[in-house]
C-alpha cells in the first residue's frame, strides 16, 4: 500500500472521487485529512477550471487535502487518470 494524497477533484464531494471509490480500480482507504509540510502555488486554471500546483516550491500556501492508502492496482489507475508524470 502507498500514502497518496489529493488535493482536488479527487477529495470526497467532489466530482471525480467516485475513481477512489471504483473498487474494479483497485483498493482505495481513507487515512486523514492532511496539510502539505510545504506551501506550493494553487491555481485554479483551464477550460475545466482545474486545481494544480505549481512546482514552485516554498511560495503560496500549505494545500489541504486528504490522504488515501491504496493498492498498486489503484496507483496505477490514478497514475493514468492524472496524466502523472505530466
Amino acid at each position: 500500500m502507498a500514502d497518496v494524497f489529493v488535493y482536488g477533484t479527487l477529495k470526497r464531494g467532489q466530482r471525480n472521487h467516485k475513481v477512489l471509490l471504483d473498487r474494479t480500480n483497485g483498493c482505495a482507504t481513507f487515512r486523514c485529512r492532511g496539510r502539505m509540510v510545504e506551501p506550493y502555488p494553487l491555481v485554479i486554471a483551464g477550460e475545466r477550471n482545474l486545481p494544480r500546483l505549481l512546482n514552485l516550491p516554498g511560495r503560496g500556501y500549505r494545500v489541504f487535502g486528504e490522504v488515501y492508502a491504496v493498492d498498486e492496482q489503484m496507483l496505477r489507475v490514478l497514475d493514468e487518470f492524472e496524466d502523472c508524470p505530466n
